[in-house]
Parts: C-alpha cells; sequence; structure tokens
C-alpha cells in the first residue's frame, strides 16, 4: 500500500458572528484528533504482546477472547530463493539453509548467502505458533503481500494471490485480501508462505498478518473496510458538490481544486489499505491498479499545492508550484509508459519532492497565521495533521518508520477543517447576499418613494406648464386677433374720417351747414371707434383670461327678479312689446338654486343679445324673456319676431366680425363684437351659448349657467340666498 498525500483549505472570510464558536470547536477537534494520534497509532511495547523467536511464536498467558487479535510480528524463518511446501519443511531433512526474518517488513537488504536480497525474488516464510490447550476456532487475516503468495496452515493450502513463481516468465501478480478460518487440531499452528515478486521494488510481506478467534477477524475486517468505503464515498461525494459549485461559477477555482483533490485521493485510497476497490472487482489487473494507484498519488501534489495558493497567494509562490507541476507530469507520464518494476522505483524520488511540498506549505501557512490570514488557523491545523501522518507514511513504506497508514486519520482531520473553512467561507458569501438584498429592497422602497414624490411634482409641474402654456396660446391668440382687427376693422372707419378731413381742409364743403353736417359724421365715426376698441380690449382679455370677474352667489328667483324689470323699460321705449317668463321644471324647490355668477357680466351678455334682438325686429313687435329651471342648469331665452338669421350665419354669428350683411353681428352700425363677448362670458362661467332661427320667423338666442342644488339651510323658511 501506498501512502496518501493531501491538504487543507482556508478560511478566507469567516463567519462574523459565529466564528468564535467554531473556532472553539475547531481547537478542541485538533486536540482530540492529535490525542487520539499519539493513543491509538503510537508505537507499542514490544514486550506487552507475544513475539515470534527464531520462527517459533508461544503464546503463554495470552487469552485471543480476552486480549483481542495478536499480531505475528517477530522473527520468522525464511528461505531466499526456495519455494518450500510444509511436506519440505517439515521432513526428515528440513530445507537449509535458513535465515530469519522480522515482520513486518519487506526483504529488501536482507543478508543472504548470496548477499544482499533485492525487491525482486522469492522465498519462503514458515512460523510455528503454540496455541492453548483449547483453541476456539481461529481466523487469520493476511494483508496485502506483493506480489503472489500461497499459504498453507497445518499442512492444507487455505489461500493463494496471483500465480507464485521463480522467475518473471512463471510468476504473476494479483492483489487479494484474504480472511481465514482455521480449526486448530493440536497446540501448534504451522504457518507456510510462499512469496514471489518480480513487479515490484519492495518484496515481502509489509504488515503485520494478524491472528484471532473467527468473529474477530470478520469484525475487524467489516469494521475497517466499511470505514473505508465511507470515506471513499464521502470523498467523492465532495468532489461531485465541489466540481458541480466551479460549474455555476468558473471563478471558484479553489473549488475545483479541492473537489480533484478529494478525487485523487478518493480514488487512491480505493487500491490501498484494505483495498476496498477488489470487494467490487475482485480480479481487477494489479498492474493497472498500481498505475492508477501511483498516478493519482503524484497528481494529488500540484493539486493540493494549487488549492493552498488560490487561499493564500500572497504566501505561497507560484513559481514553485510550477515546478511541482512539472515534476508531477514527468512522474505520471513514467508511470504510464515505464514497465514494472521499474517505475514502481518512482515514489522514492517523489517522497522527497512530497516532503519538500509538505515544509514548504508548513513554511506558507506559519506566514499566513502570523500575518493574521483569515482561515489560517484552521488550515494550519488540518493541513499540519495531514502532512504529520503523511511524513510518517513516507518513512514507513520505505521501512524508516515502524508505524504507518496513518494518512487515512490525517486526511479525515485535513478534509474536516477544510470542509468547515468552505462552509464558513459559503455562509459569509450568503450573509453578504442577503444584506445586499436587505439593503437593495429597502433602496428600491426608497427609490418608489422618491420616483412617486417626483411623479407627482413632475405632474404638478406638467400641468402648471400645460396651463401657462393655455395661457399663453389664449394670449397669443388674441394678440394676433387684436392686431388683425386693428388693421383690418379700423382701417375702414379711419379711411372715412380721413376723407371728411380732407373735404374740409380742401374747401370742398364751404357752406357751414354742410362742414355741421361732416363734423358730426366725424364725430359718430371716433365714437364708434372708440366703442370698437373697448371692446376688442375687453374681447382680448376675456380670450386671455385676464378680466377679472366678481363672482357671488345668487338664487333663481332673485336671479328672475333681478333681470324681468331691467330691460322692460327700454324695450317698450323702442316701440316693442316685452314679456317675462319663468319656468320650473320637476319641482318648485329648484327656484332656491344657487347660480355663482358675476351680475354686471351677465347682464352684458343679456344686453347685447336683448339689443340686437331690438334692431332686428319690426316696430310692435314682441320681445320674450324666458327663464327655464331644471334641476341642474339655468336657460335664459331672448326670442323675438323679427326677420330672422339665415341658417347658413347660425355657426358664425359668435364669431368676431363676421361680415356676412344678413349677419345680426355687424347690422344696424355695431362694432360686430357683441356677440362674440357674450360667448367669452358664458364660457367662462362653465355655461354654453347657442342661437335657433328660421327665416321670417324670428331668431332665439339662450345661453345656460350651472346650477347648484339648495341645500337645507336654504330651504328652511325665511332664508335668504
Amino acid at each position: 500500500m501506498e501512502y496518501t498525500f493531501g491538504k487543507c483549505r482556508r478560511n478566507v472570510i469567516p463567519i462574523s458572528r459565529i466564528s468564535i464558536y467554531y473556532k472553539s470547536i475547531g481547537l478542541v477537534f485538533a486536540i482530540v484528533f492529535f490525542m487520539s494520534i499519539l493513543a491509538g497509532c503510537g508505537i507499542q511495547d514490544p514486550s506487552s504482546k507475544p513475539q515470534a523467536v527464531q520462527g517459533q511464536l508461544e503464546l503463554g498467558d495470552y487469552q485471543l477472547e480476552q486480549d483481542g487479535p495478536l499480531e505475528l510480528n517477530g522473527e520468522w524463518s525464511f528461505y531466499w530463493k526456495q519455494l518450500l511446501t510444509p511436506d519440505q519443511l517439515n521432513g526428515s531433512e528440513p530445507a537449509s539453509p535458513e535465515t530469519l526474518i522480522s515482520l513486518p517488513g519487506s526483504w529488501n537488504g536482507l543478508e543472504t548467502g548470496e548477499g544482499p536480497a533485492s525487491g525482486t525474488g522469492f522465498g519462503t516464510y514458515h512460523l510455528r505458533v503454540h496455541l492453548q490447550d483449547q483453541a476456539p476456532q481461529l481466523g487469520i487475516k493476511l494483508p496485502y503481500i506483493r506480489t503472489a503468495y500461497r499459504l498453507w496452515v497445518d499442512g492444507k493450502e487455505v489461500a493463494f494471490s496471483g500465480k507464485v513463481g521463480d522467475s518473471p516468465d512463471t510468476a504473476q501478480s494479483q492483489y487479494t485480501l484474504h480472511r481465514i478460518e482455521v480449526n486448530p487440531t493440536g497446540p501448534w499452528l504451522d504457518l507456510v508462505i510462499q512469496v514471489s515478486n518480480f513487479d515490484h521494488r519492495l518484496g515481502g510481506i509489509w504488515n503485520p498478518i494478524i491472528l484471532g478467534t473467527s468473529d474477530q477477524i470478520n469484525t475487524m475486517n467489516r469494521n475497517k473496510v466499511g470505514l473505508e468505503l465511507l470515506v471513499i464515498g464521502s470523498l467523492l461525494a465532495i468532489w461531485l458538490h465541489h466540481v458541480g459549485l466551479f460549474v455555476l461559477r468558473r471563478k471558484e477555482k479553489g473549488s475545483l481544486y479541492f473537489g480533484m483533490f478529494c478525487f485523487f485521493i478518493g480514488v487512491h485510497a480505493a487500491f490501498t489499505g484494505e483495498g476496498a476497490i477488489y470487494c467490487f472487482f475482485p480480479k481487477f489487473n494489479w498492474l493497472t491498479a498500481t498505475r492508477i494507484e501511483y498516478t493519482c498519488l503524484y497528481l494529488a501534489v500540484p493539486t493540493v499545492l494549487l488549492f493552498v495558493y488560490t487561499l493564500f497567494p500572497l504566501e505561497v509562490n507560484r513559481k514553485f508550484i510550477r515546478w511541482v507541476q512539472l515534476i508531477a507530469a514527468l512522474f505520471t507520464l513514467s508511470t504510464l509508459v515505464v514497465p514494472a518494476p521499474w517505475f514502481t522505483y518512482g515514489p522514492l524520488g517523489f517522497d522527497v519532492l512530497t516532503l519538500a511540498g509538505c515544509v514548504y506549505l508548513v513554511v506558507g501557512l506559519g506566514r499566513a497565521l502570523l500575518r493574521g490570514r483569515e482561515g489560517a488557523l484552521y488550515a494550519v491545523a488540518g493541513f499540519g495533521a495531514y502532512v504529520t501522518t503523511v511524513s510518517l507514511d513516507v518513512l514507513y513504506y520505505n521501512q524508516l518508520a515502524p508505524v504507518g497508514d496513518l494518512s487515512f486519520y490525517g486526511l479525515l482531520g485535513c478534509v474536516f477543517m477544510t470542509g468547515f473553512i468552505l462552509s464558513s467561507k459559503q455562509t459569509k458569501a450568503s450573509m453578504a447576499v442577503e444584506t445586499l438584498s436587505r439593503q437593495l429592497r429597502e433602496l428600491n422602497i426608497g427609490l418608489e418613494a422618491k420616483i412617486r414624490e417626483r411623479t407627482a411634482e413632475l405632474e404638478r409641474i406638467n400641468s402648471s406648464l400645460e396651463k401657462m402654456n393655455e395661457d399663453l396660446a389664449r394670449m397669443e391668440t388674441s394678440r394676433r386677433h387684436l392686431l388683425s382687427n386693428i388693421s383690418h376693422d379700423l382701417g375702414t372707419p379711419m379711411t372715412l374720417i380721413q376723407g371728411y378731413v380732407e373735404a374740409l381742409i380742401d374747401g370742398v364743403v364751404s357752406q357751414s351747414e354742410q362742414q355741421h353736417k361732416y363734423l358730426k359724421l366725424i364725430h359718430t365715426r371716433i365714437t364708434g371707434l372708440n366703442r370698437l376698441i373697448a371692446d376688442l380690449f375687453q374681447l382680448s382679455k376675456l380670450e386671455a383670461r385676464q378680466l377679472q370677474f366678481d363672482i357671488h352667489p345668487m338664487s333663481v328667483e332673485e336671479f328672475a327678479r333681478h333681470f324681468n324689470e331691467r330691460y322692460e323699460l327700454e324695450v317698450t321705449g323702442a316701440g316693442l312689446r316685452f314679456a317675462t317668463e319663468t319656468h320650473v321644471l320637476q319641482s318648485k324647490e329648484n327656484l332656491q338654486g344657487i347660480v355663482h355668477m358675476d351680475v354686471n357680466r351677465i347682464d352684458q351678455v343679456l344686453t347685447n343679445i336683448i339689443y340686437n334682438a331690438v334692431k332686428h325686429t319690426p316696430e310692435g313687435g314682441l320681445i320674450q324673456l324666458q327663464i327655464i329651471v331644471d334641476r341642474h342648469s339655468l336657460v335664459v331665452q331672448v326670442q323675438d319676431s323679427g326677420s330672422g338669421i339665415d341658417p347658413e350665419d347660425l355657426p358664425y354669428i359668435f364669431d368676431r366680425f363676421y361680415k356676412k350683411d344678413k349677419s345680426r353681428n355687424t347690422s344696424g352700425g355695431g362694432s360686430g363684437l357683441g356677440l362674440a363677448i357674450a360667448k367669452e362670458i358664458i364660457d367662462y362661467h362653465g355655461g354654453r351659448i347657442w342661437a335657433q332661427s328660421r327665416m321670417g320667423q324670428g331668431a332665439c338666442l339662450a345661453f345656460m349657467l350651472p346650477l347648484e342644488l339648495p341645500t337645507a339651510d336654504r330651504l328652511r323658511p325665511g332664508s335668504s340666498a
């Protein structure tokens, strides 16, 4: 079995509020972990358990049922380059020469009659175990023996792996773990093992052969295999998880490196230790398995360096990592192309690189810890544990340390710390995202409120601008109309006045009577011009909404009484009949309705309409003032019995200076602005004005004003509007 190599990851961003809690957990775990290593995996006292001496092992008072399984360590009889059977060893003529070899350990460097033994070769191991008088059913657990073996117990062949041979052509390597049940037939248990190795640099039995009861051996095997499968499955699950994180976020290269490191270590562990891969593929090719084991070992080292570099880029040199990557690539290539056993010498040189990398990373992590880098404490604890156990394994597999196979436990500590660091980082990132999300929500709420305020303000400004624009448009229209009227409608009177004056100056009119007549004409024209100019200015101000109105409430009853008496004398004085009528629709309570108006302006409207009717009604004719009240409006109609209005003129009679001869807006020497002024005044009050007529049947001009419904107070007897 080869050692595994790993690393620990840092915590870049700690969790603010629970970091002290998790730091305490991490420190406690580290202390417990190292004490477990020292207590459970330390060097045992050789005198505490029986040891084999000169090929024999006396159990004595050691009870397997109470004291537990026993490792058959010590001096075994060994026959170099001899493949002997139990019959040959226990016959009348024992094989010779006999050499003692200490197990566990390889036969490399063993002194034989031919000199120091090399890694390749073959030989026979022999041990006699003296049992108690009544031994229970026993079990033997065989370790990984490189690279082929045969086992006899009490003269019976009970297990084999591969094919034992005395040359590379006759031998065949295979990795098989055996658990053998033994029923002792006497006080002695005789073990004979033939071993051959031509495919690996180290030969022999590296790990202890364990003797115990059948139940003990089965339980031990289940526990070890189960633990290895649990760790391997966990490492592969971590690999999938972190590679998935990298796929989702390509910038997180640390997740990729850590995931690949777990993958290499997990696959490497499947081919070492208890050989979990062989539980599923018992006939897996030994050469392929060894190449996979070494390849994962070589690739794990630069991967762990890259991972630590992503955690502490200021403490780990990138150039050093590039050199390690290049060397690991060369070792991997040699493993794939160089034949056995030569490629198995690769770990000897790579062990130096591994130890150098461990020292460099320990120094780098120490610098990170001294500089107060976040997560450095956890990285030192986890990675330090793994580096320590890996270093022991390196020494163990090179026959320089009495204990090994500890990197598995160091890996657990490293993965625990690294997982904690990654979880802390992801938790911190999640907390940062939640904080940012909350701040964004608050900002959005504030922005929405500000947007609503700004929108309302803009709407108010826009409404104000629209009103200003309408006012400006009306003013501009009024200005254009005023200028147009001044240039056109004032031209004719001015021309007539100019003609009269020139006639007087030139002496064309010499008689005083004619001169007096001309002066009266001039006076009349000037008076008409003054009236025209006054009407023009008034109309322009009305159109521009620059004329002030004195709005007061007035009841319908007061309205009818005021205007019924207002025009009667003037109309009858003109030789016409005048009649007034008030019609209340629906309920009499409508007479108490309120009209909001400027009395003087409404009087001006009615004066213009009635005087217009007087001009177009023959003597003796009838003018009627009708007031019609319904629930929502007050309608005032002026009906005459004059000649009427041509239907072609009806749409235009409220336009200023409508010039058609039949129009009432210009007939009879008026300014032609009276009905236009009346229309602007009614529009300002929120009403409307219109005309109805048939030729020869008189005309009817009417306007409507909004009516406000009476309140309860106004309906009480004795109340006034």
